[in-house]
């Protein structure tokens, strides 16, 4: 009889703490109900760059164009041409004279084109042909300053050209004045310039081609299959996974001559365990379609305990019950179905267990500032009464909600520069190979708010862009 009995009696003792466990609570309790933490993900883009320094070759080409240029040589021209009695005289001359190179090839990046400068001195003299001829002599010299530009091309095969179809063009034109008469030089030295220039181009193609962009290329795009610890505490990582890669252009810029390539793709940040690296698929065709041009982005997520909420609360009421109001048992803090709950467990003045008060909120993030309001904060009316009590009464005294909005209002500035520094440091990481990564994250947008059963979890959409790069 007794072991029939124990286990109803069992039982019973069971539902009577339920029932007491219920009668604590208003019915208008709303029902714990936390959100399932999402997939984090973003649509990015890597720029992929190999950079050439533009002053290996001005040491190439001055070690391989000669300072002179031409050697002037000519005879049996007309120079001098006067009236005399009525009658025409036109005399003869002969010239000689050089071009030489004054000083170094430059070459420097403007607007997407490469320009060459060479600075050019020229000395030519003149002498009358013949007997009494001779008489007649002069000399002339001037600087000169040629220019001559290209634009690089990278074209679908990865090979990259120097359209050099522009020429090259003088800062005056190359005269000389000589016993009155200006003589033009361009029939002397520009043969001897289009031949510098052809080499100019030979010798920077070659250059350019040692650069191996398409293999280049390849191994960054194997570099950006990869996993990074964001942040150590908590752990958070950054995965990218790359699926296309697209030409972006050959760029020239200062003294940098770059090869530039989009890698386009996801990031998935995860929380706490690290996750399974990507496995790196082959260097795919070359796209020419560059949608998002140097935009890369990622989730970096701030989390907000409960606990820092339930202690500001408490703090409002602890004010509150010191000017009269009444004393707080407790605070519970929980999520339910996209809003925030905030349970308040008052004392009771006829000394039984107190009431439960019940409000909610929706958390309103504000990205830019990094601030969390709770402006529609309110009083869960209880649907089983017939009147409010005096308690729920008491709750909804519009100065002490106020007080509530505002004082329970977050502010998370120092958690997220803290993220966005520790990103940034360790998205700027030297990679194998010779290749290096450098990430500059910088603005910031809501991508989503989770209640999670424990915190708020912000995730924000950091953006900025992120280079591979090789060479400089």
């Amino acid at each position: 009889m007794t072991n029939v009995r124990l286990p109803i009696m069992i039982g019973l003792m069971t539902l009577t703490a339920a029932c007491a466990s219920t009668t604590a609570f208003a019915d208008g309790k709303p029902p714990l109900a936390a959100d399932t933490p999402p997939a984090v993900t973003a649509d990015s883009s890597i720029s992929a760059t190999v950079q050439f320094s533009l002053s290996a070759l001005d040491r190439t080409l001055e070690r391989k164009i000669p300072r002179r240029l031409a050697t002037i040589d000519d005879a049996g021209r007309s120079c001098w041409s006067r009236r005399i009695l009525g009658r025409m005289v036109n005399i003869d001359c002969e010239y000689s004279g050089s071009i030489d190179r004054t000083g170094p090839i430059s070459l420097r990046a403007e607007n997407g084109r490469l320009i060459a400068a060479m600075p050019l001195f020229g000395s030519v003299s003149g002498e009358g042909i013949g007997r009494f001829a001779r008489l007649l002599h002069g000399t002339g010299e001037g600087q000169l300053m040629v220019y001559a530009t290209a634009r690089p091309l990278l074209r679908p095969d990865w090979s990259v050209s120097l359209d050099m179809s522009e020429g090259f063009r003088w800062q005056e034109p190359p005269t000389l004045q000589i016993l009155g008469f200006r003589i033009n030089l361009t029939r002397y030295v520009e043969p001897k310039i289009r031949e510098q220039i052809g080499r100019v181009q030979r010798d920077a193609a070659a250059s350019v081609a040692a650069m191996d962009i398409r293999g280049k290329a390849a191994t960054a795009w194997q570099q950006a299959f990869s996993v990074v610890k964001i942040v150590d505490t908590p752990a958070i990582w950054l995965k990218t996974t790359p699926q296309t890669v697209a030409f972006s252009g050959t760029h020239a810029h200062g003294d940098v001559l770059e090869g530039a390539i989009e890698i386009a793709g996801t990031t998935e940040t995860s929380v706490g365990q690290q996750p399974s690296a990507p496995s790196p698929t082959p260097l795919p065709k070359l796209g020419s379609d560059v949608a998002n041009r140097g935009s890369f982005s990622m989730i970096l997520p701030v989390t907000i305990n409960y606990d820092h909420i339930r202690e500001k609360i408490q703090a409002v009421m602890t004010a509150r019950a010191q000017s009269g109001g009444p004393a707080v048992r407790d605070i519970s803090v929980y999520p339910s179905s996209g809003k925030l709950v905030a349970g308040i467990h008052l004392e009771s003045s006829s000394g039984n267990d107190g009431v439960w008060i019940y409000l909610t909120a929706t958390p309103q993030v504000d990205a830019n500032a990094q601030t969390v309001q709770f402006s529609d904060l309110a009083v869960v009316p209880d649907s089983s009464a017939t009147e409010p009590s005096p308690a729920a009464t008491l709750m909804s005294d519009p100065t002490l909600i106020q007080d509530l909005r505002q004082q329970v209002a977050l502010a998370f500035q120092s958690e997220w520069q803290a993220l966005l520094t520790s990103a940034n440091a360790r998205l700027t990481r030297p990679l194998s190979g010779g290749f290096r990564s450098e990430g500059n994250l910088s603005s910031v947008k809501l991508s989503q708010v989770s209640l999670l059963s424990d915190s708020i979890r912000i995730d924000l959409r950091a953006s900025g862009n992120l280079k591979i790069l090789y060479g400089m």
